[in-house]
């Protein structure tokens, strides 16, 4: 079988096809991405074909005229940026393909399959992306509305969104010559959709639509690669605290960097710094006579580094949830935008962390009291490691070969 995997977004959207991908071909199949240009390398680093999207994500989250926590300003750029890129691009990529996988804010890909007349699916990571009771739709901040409302919304917001992804999808579509959708999202919805997310971190709602699955969430395995400096910093003795925020983009990297540093050194720990998209730490790792207690980096694999210090500070994306989680280490929560702000709940439900603080919330004296939660409270620690011990047992990858698989093995019936 040949899969065309087709993620859109951050690395949170791209690993966890890496990890589909090296599943699919342990089994015998042939895996190729059409992927954000940023991240080819990577992806052929693996070993798998990969063509771009036409878009640099990292370029685009960093430039000057991104304001990314904009809902308006994010519809604008799926619209007149985004769907025009994937419509140039996705159909040409692996012509051969048997299935397609998108992921992440992908809309185009399910058109291309229907032309090619193959299967597609749905990859995401969160259940706030699957319309349930459970969840509101990402968007939403709060997650502590009834379950009638939770459903009132998704009712009112796929229609919202269809009418500004209708013109532009319709448009591409009409170039692949497929007729028009009413629902953009529906013609999603409608497919199948694979759940890649932790039974117990991040379950499926129990009403959730028909055309969704769970599989547990898809972990890549990766050899470790710690430099000797990193590995230095994290034998210190309190154990560092972790300070990173993934893909993210801060307004005031500068300020959020030194709001952090001094909460975790008024715990007297030493701090980690995961530099990321943001450059986190980059000032103080410059300066002069900054002291020895900050360890600023670009470099930094989860499942080596997190199981050696006190707590998690992050943004709360799926995969440093996941990370974290597996390693069995309290976690504090800093939601910038979207599922994050589900995954910042769900960490304080399960009681492996403090409850979640809004990004531009942070203070020093705020965040400070959260991590000393994080690291002192015996009741979240003892939780983090349980619940650590359980999703760290589990990897679905092969459920979702095997979910695939089926759905191949249909389509030609």
């Amino acid at each position: 079988m040949k899969v065309l995997l087709a993620p859109h977004g951050t690395r949170g959207d791209v690993q966890p096809m890496l990890a589909l991908a090296t599943a699919l071909r342990t089994r015998g199949h042939d895996a190729s991405f059409v992927a954000p240009s940023n991240f080819g390398d990577w992806i052929r680093a693996h070993g798998f074909p990969a063509e771009s999207d036409g878009i640099d994500v990292a370029a685009m989250l960093q430039s000057s005229g991104m304001h990314f926590d904009s809902l308006r300003w994010q519809m604008r750029y799926l619209t007149d940026v985004l769907m025009p890129a994937l419509f140039e691009h996705v159909p040409r990529a692996m012509p051969d393909a048997d299935l397609i996988v998108g992921s992440g804010v992908q809309f185009v890909a399910a058109s291309v399959a229907e032309q090619r007349e193959v299967p597609y699916a749905t990859a995401v990571f969160c259940p706030c992306a699957v319309p349930s009771s459970a969840t509101p739709p990402p968007p939403t901040r709060t997650q502590t509305l009834p379950r009638w409302l939770n459903r009132l919304l998704w009712s009112i917001g796929g229609p919202i969104a269809g009418l500004a992804l209708r013109r532009p999808m319709n448009a591409g579509r009409a170039k692949l010559g497929l007729p028009p959708v009413d629902s953009p999202l529906g013609h999603l919805l409608g497919r199948r959709m694979l759940l890649a997310s932790d039974r117990d971190l991040g379950p499926i709602g129990d009403d959730a639509i028909e055309s969704a699955v769970a599989t547990d969430a898809w972990i890549l395995d990766e050899p470790p690669a710690l430099d000797p400096r990193l590995e230095r910093f994290l034998d210190r003795d309190p154990a560092p605290v972790y300070v990173g925020f993934g893909s993210m983009i801060a307004r005031d990297a500068a300020a959020l960097s030194d709001a952090a540093i001094a909460a975790v050194r008024a715990l007297g720990r030493p701090v980690l710094i995961a530099s990321g998209w943001a450059d986190l730490g980059r000032h103080v790792d410059a300066a002069p006579g900054s002291g020895d207690d900050v360890l600023v980096s670009d470099t930094m694999p989860h499942p080596e580094v997190f199981p050696r210090v006190a707590a998690v500070v992050h943004h709360g994306g799926a995969g440093t949830t996941t990370a974290a989680a597996r390693a069995g280490v309290a976690q504090v929560a800093l939601p910038h935008i979207l599922d994050q702000y589900y995954w910042a709940h769900r960490i304080e439900m399960l009681g492996i962390g403090p409850p979640g603080l809004p990004v531009e919330l942070v203070t020093a004296d705020i965040l400070s009291d959260r991590i000393d939660a994080a690291v002192s409270d015996d009741r979240i620690v003892r939780r983090a490691a349980e619940v650590g011990r359980a999703v760290a047992s589990r990897n679905g990858v092969n459920a979702a070969v095997d979910h695939l698989e089926r759905l191949a093995l249909h389509s030609e019936e």
